[in-house]
């Protein structure tokens, strides 16, 4: 069965959208070991020829800089950081065209921060770009734009940080989204796969998958398929992030949950396992593959609900609450009983139960003024009082999302 399964997601599969971590693309002496590159770009062109698109979300420019800087540490401040981003980018890229190229592929950089996913306008750019450079063959390299994003850019582990796999979790993923900077490149991909039409989602790293155990002890095996989400996987990895990068099995997690959620299916293998993205290909059962669920959202639904933080909150009774979730309707006035924070028209709020727990979100018809002197009312009061009401809905039902 499982071999089937796999099969099925690479067949049904238009674009892979592959991930590779910075320990994939390293050697032992922390450079870039351009002999995987290679490789990798071999597998890509393999990819190719048997009619996929592919999309590569690559980490390692940092890495990349410091050692053409001479750095023997990771630097602890932004400005030395985004030099070291912007060196290394530089050289990263040189790679990838270089190797691309051997093969009849130019390779295309995209630099994002998260203020591209942010806005409407640009996100829909990015996914008109890469359509395009598909129509010219190329191959869309894609990275955080460290050089820019505002946020501090992560201090580095220290020599007893634990290891990917390492057990014992005691935080919960964090938010796709911090100021104008992303979580780290395992978000972006899954943000990316959300542009996609038909995408899977693979994940390179360092280990073979998702252990049901402590992957250093003999009995651990690695979890085949996981055919539907839930929370309690993230207690199979402990809080950590990797060696080199900024993500661990945590962040992987928080990505695949997001993805799996709007429809999207996701594998997490070995980037250092000889051909893998060949065998993905032919669906041999490597790594840990991640079932979508049943139900699949459009574009602009995975938009409000799983890419832009909302800027507010509207916690409702139990009656709007049924009636969002179980029938499917708008969010009117009267089922509002507070408003949390300060937001304009249009802009994505959450919304939560009378227990302050996020069950959807949506674009608001009001701003947040707007909405308090609406709230708990009926139509017909807000008309006699104002002689004016701009729209029915607080919150249209073809611009809300309801939450896993």
């Amino acid at each position: 069965m499982s071999h089937s399964v796999r099969r099925e997601l690479s067949e049904n599969a238009r674009t892979f959208v592959v991930k590779v971590g910075t320990n994939v693309l390293s050697d032992e002496t922390n450079a870039l070991d351009t002999d995987r590159i290679a490789a990798l770009a071999e597998q890509v062109h393999q990819l190719r020829l048997a009619g996929k698109q592919v999309v590569l979300v690559s980490s390692g420019s940092i890495g990349a800089g410091m050692t053409l800087l001479g750095l023997t540490e990771r630097p602890r401040d932004l400005p030395h950081l985004q030099a070291a981003a912007a060196t290394g980018q530089a050289h990263l890229i040189g790679i990838y065209d270089q190797v691309f190229r051997e093969h009849g592929y130019h390779a295309a950089q995209l630099l994002l921060t998260a203020d591209d996913f942010r806005s409407r306008s640009r996100y829909l750019n990015i996914r008109n770009t890469l359509r395009t450079l598909f129509e010219y063959g190329c191959v869309p390299i894609i990275n955080e734009n460290d050089t820019v994003s505002i946020d501090e850019i992560r201090s580095p582990l220290s020599s007893t940080a634990p290891r990917e796999a390492d057990i014992g979790l005691t935080s919960r993923p964090k938010p796709l989204l911090r100021g104008s900077k992303f979580s780290d490149n395992d978000q972006l991909a899954a943000m990316v796969t959300n542009l996609l039409d038909a995408p899977l989602l693979i994940i390179l790293s360092v280990i073979d998958g998702l252990f049901d155990g402590d992957p250093s002890e003999a009995g651990s095996k690695v979890i085949p398929i996981v055919e539907e989400w839930d929370d309690y996987l993230f207690e199979c990895v402990g809080a950590d992030r990797s060696s080199r990068g900024t993500g661990g099995m945590q962040s992987k997690l928080s990505a695949v949950k997001r993805a799996v959620s709007v429809g999207e299916n996701v594998i997490i293998a070995n980037g250092q396992t000889e051909r893998i993205l060949e065998r993905i290909l032919g669906g041999e059962d490597v790594g840990t593959a991640f079932l979508a669920s049943e139900r699949f959202l459009p574009a602009w639904k995975r938009w409000i609900g799983y890419t832009v933080n909302p800027q507010g909150s509207l916690i409702v009774d139990d009656g709007a609450r049924k009636a969002v979730v179980e029938s499917g309707t708008s969010l009117l006035p009267i089922g509002i009983k507070e408003v949390q924070g300060d937001f304009d028209m249009g802009e994505v709020v959450s919304i939560k139960d009378a227990f302050g727990r996020e069950f959807a979100r949506g674009l608001t018809n009001y701003d947040s003024a707007q909405t308090r002197i609406l709230m708990g009312r009926r139509k017909e009061e807000i008309l006699a009082r104002s002689g004016n009401m701009s729209f029915l809905e607080a919150v249209h039902r073809d611009n809300l999302v309801v939450m896993n």
